[in-house]
């Protein structure tokens, strides 16, 4: 896998970031009984507050900021260089880049589960969090598990019919391939054309006809982020002033943390706008795309988010995604088990957490390896369809592509 410009290492930890809360609200759901549906009341003017900081334990919008991110990077190589080769390249590419890693997390979750049988159900009976016992929102009937269905799930049934009976995550999957391809057809349309009012027209249209039914409306996520894109390799972002950058950074959060399923008041001038259907993800957007354009304009933040913290959390971000759930339905539930007359509900709710995040960055670390050199392996087999003599160089930096 490419190493990432160092104009882009703020991204790599924005995706980090993004994956951090998306781990975190899982855990809240999965060992806890009121989970993240609790609204903050009686406490007068401290209430929106409270209510800000629990809003921003949004899994939903930590995917959709993955969405984004990926609209942005996958749209960059098509500045300079759009010739038919690279476009069939990057199609051919995608779905092996993705099936790495899904099948072997299904492989892993498929051992996890042998293992540790029904104890998601047992830590549930505990915690009361029923998002733990539906084995998060992906009922499984273990008869029906094999090997043979693990493999098959990660290779093609995530992608084709969003299933995701060995780890719930995967259902962002299916939108992240198909969107992605359709990214690889529009992006060096979008670039060819000069005329930024046909390019925002035909974005609009494309926005227009996903609509808001589930999955196709997150092609709108991606957009956003090719909009960002040519935005950046056309040197049209804005420079970000500090005095600007706070505010802007406080919306930014304060979109970040729209959901419809609580029900916060400081979102009520926001739900009152919204269309009916899957249309949060149109408010996220919003706030990933200020979040970018902050962390490439503004130079504090830039400096601040181009350490080795922010690319080493870019490199496991994906790995800690794919494995959280399967080891907190495993090992997670399991310690929860074994210490709740030990250390008492609360205690054991800890101690599992505790576990699960441990045991998920050490397995996410190797799984970070395997990736870069599976990706490694994808651009060696594909190279040689790209060499054309005077061929244009991939526009801007290099990127990885996740």
């Amino acid at each position: 896998m490419p190493e990432p410009s160092r104009k882009l290492v703020p991204l790599e930890g924005l995706r980090g970031i993004a994956a951090t809360v998306v781990v975190i609200y899982h855990l809240v759901l999965g060992f806890t009984a009121s989970g993240v549906g609790l609204v903050p009341h009686g406490h007068g003017v401290f209430d929106p507050l409270a209510q800000f900081g629990l809003g921003l334990l949004n899994g939903g919008a930590a995917v959709a900021v993955f969405f984004v991110l990926s609209g942005f990077i996958l749209s960059l190589p098509f500045a300079r260089d759009r010739r038919v080769s690279r476009v069939l390249v990057a199609l051919l590419k995608r779905w092996p880049r993705l099936a790495g890693l899904t099948v072997i997390t299904c492989l892993v979750a498929y051992g996890l589960i042998l293992w540790s049988g029904h104890d998601y159900k047992h830590a549930a009976d505990i915690t009361g969090a029923g998002w733990m016992g539906s084995h998060g929102n992906s009922p499984i009937a273990h008869r029906n598990l094999t090997w043979l269905t693990a493999i098959h799930e990660g290779l093609i049934a995530v992608f084709t019919q969003g299933e995701v009976r060995f780890d719930s995550p995967l259902w962002t999957m299916r939108i992240e391939l198909f969107c992605s391809l359709g990214i690889f057809l529009a992006a060096p349309v979008l670039f060819a054309l000069r005329s930024w009012p046909l390019r925002l027209a035909l974005i609009a249209l494309a926005v227009l006809a996903a609509g808001t039914t589930f999955p196709q409306t997150h092609f709108s996520d991606f957009l956003a982020g090719a909009v960002l894109a040519m935005l950046y390799a056309e040197g049209r972002l804005p420079q970000i002033p500090g005095k600007i950058a706070l505010p802007l950074g406080i919306l930014a959060l304060y979109l970040f943390s729209f959901t419809y399923e609580q029900t916060l008041l400081i979102h009520a001038p926001l739900k009152a706008i919204m269309p009916q259907g899957d249309s949060a993800h149109f408010v996220w957007d919003a706030g990933a795309m200020l979040s970018i354009v902050l962390l490439l304009g503004n130079p504090s933040l830039h400096r601040l988010f181009s350490g080795g913290w922010a690319a080493w959390l870019g490199l496991v971000s994906f790995p800690v995604y794919l494995l959280h759930t399967p080891m907190m339905m495993s090992v997670g539930a399991h310690s929860l088990v074994a210490a709740a007359d030990v250390l008492g509900v609360r205690g054991s709710e800890l101690l599992a957490a505790v576990v699960t995040l441990i045991l998920t960055l050490a397995c996410a670390v190797p799984l970070a390896r395997i990736d870069q050199l599976w990706l490694a392996l994808l651009g060696r087999i594909t190279r040689p369809l790209l060499k054309q003599p005077g061929a244009l160089s991939p526009a801007g930096p290099s990127t990885s592509t996740k």
